[in-house]
């Protein structure tokens, strides 16, 4: 939230044309008024919590590094296991469409893999993924991603 709201405050002096005392003090009223107006007010708030947020990243920077090198393998030396396409469908264990979508995202982000769709009523994920994997390995690895990814949040009701 306080991305966006930093975000929406560089837009707005941007918007202006110029950076002044007035502008900055009038983007804060508007960012505030426009972020309290249409924040969604039903439904669980969920925190970062640094630490877990901190190991998160790490592991996403781990598996982007590791899938490029994969990538460029497979693009410089093509082979039929390198390079068969396949969808994986993976079904999420923690109940969260906020989590599910942490997942599909660093999924999308991920070289190699492509979140298609994520279901969320069922909580299912399906990926397309470069070469050929075990699926069990697969799921055992969106799964460890999402237990990271509850791990780096927590959820509280709002009051």
């Amino acid at each position: 939230m306080i991305a966006r709201s930093l975000a929406l405050l560089a837009l707005w002096v941007a918007l202006w044309g110029e950076v002044s005392v007035a502008n900055v003090a009038s983007g804060i009223v508007a960012v505030g008024l426009v972020t309290w107006l249409f924040a969604e007010r039903s439904g669980p708030i969920y925190l970062l919590r640094p630490w877990g947020g901190l190991r998160l990243l790490m592991f996403v920077s781990y598996s982007l590094v590791t899938s490029s090198l994969r990538v460029a393998l497979a693009v410089l030396s093509p082979t039929a296991k390198r390079t068969h396409p396949t969808v994986q469908r993976v079904r999420l264990a923690r109940g969260s469409v906020f989590y599910g979508a942490i997942v599909a995202n660093a999924i999308t982000l991920t070289p190699g893999t492509m979140t298609l769709e994520l279901d969320p009523e069922l909580l299912e994920l399906s990926v397309h993924v470069l070469g050929e994997v075990d699926p069990a390995k697969f799921a055992a690895d969106v799964l460890d991603l999402e237990r990271r990814v509850a791990a780096a949040f927590k959820e509280r009701e709002r009051a």
